[in-house]
């Protein structure tokens, strides 16, 4: 079954507190610990492949700083300019995406990050080691804190739908929820997203959320011309 063309988006702002850790947990204590004690330098880097939760815990962080009056800096590797090193907490999404000279910026700007008594943390798709970096720069990654992001196994998302539904009151058998994980976007945000429409839907077909109810759905999703609303055909 091609993957679900519904326009899916996840209804939740990225927080700490609904990142689902999975194996994860030592990272995100690290995160919390960073934003829990600002009196020293702290230097993380989180890696591991797409989807697995970086992007994620970056902007929660972003957030949660600024919510506690200090704000740090976010930025992607892919966009980011000199001025962007500027502040004495950055959070920089892709660094392996930095260009050579911006690189170089980033291992200077850390110098003043640590006196400064500030933050910085970096994410990128590989182990320190590992990054098309300059070795200076990824040397000093690997001094601080490193955390290799593993996404979440099928029982885990399992768990974390069970949880989502049991959370929203949304009543769906566990048939269900396996199909779903099966047929669909596998995707954490985009699999609760899912969920919510199938709840919309069912209670607009007064159809209780079942195996055969998420076959129909992913189906029309997928057969409907771009635009087209599965949830409007399946209840006329």
């Amino acid at each position: 079954m091609r993957q679900l063309a519904l326009q899916i988006q996840s209804d939740a702002t990225p927080t700490l507190a609904n990142f689902v850790s999975g194996r994860n947990a030592e990272a995100l204590a690290a995160l919390h610990a960073a934003l829990t004690t600002p009196a020293r330098e702290t230097l993380i880097y989180l890696w591991g492949p797409e989807g697995s939760g970086k992007t994620h815990l970056l902007r929660a962080l972003g957030d949660a700083l600024a919510a506690a009056g200090r704000p740090a800096r976010p930025l992607s590797g892919a966009t980011a300019v000199a001025a962007d090193l500027e502040s004495a907490r950055l959070l920089v999404d892709d660094v392996d995406r930095l260009s050579p000279a911006l690189a170089e910026r980033l291992f200077h700007a850390w110098n003043r990050i640590r006196e400064d008594g500030g933050l910085l943390v970096c994410a990128g798709s590989q182990a320190p080691a590992a990054l098309p970096l300059a070795p200076e720069l990824a040397s000093r990654l690997a001094w601080g804190a490193v955390y290799r992001l593993q996404p979440l196994d099928d029982a885990e998302k399992l768990a974390a739908l069970r949880a989502r539904a049991d959370q929203q009151g949304i009543p769906v058998a566990d048939e269900a929820l396996r199909y779903l994980l099966a047929h669909a976007r596998r995707d954490l945000p985009s699999l609760i997203a899912t969920l919510a429409q199938l709840d919309e839907l069912s209670l607009a077909s007064r159809r209780a959320i079942t195996a055969p109810l998420v076959r129909e759905m992913l189906a029309q999703g997928g057969k409907d011309a771009p635009g087209t609303n599965p949830l409007e055909t399946l209840c006329d």
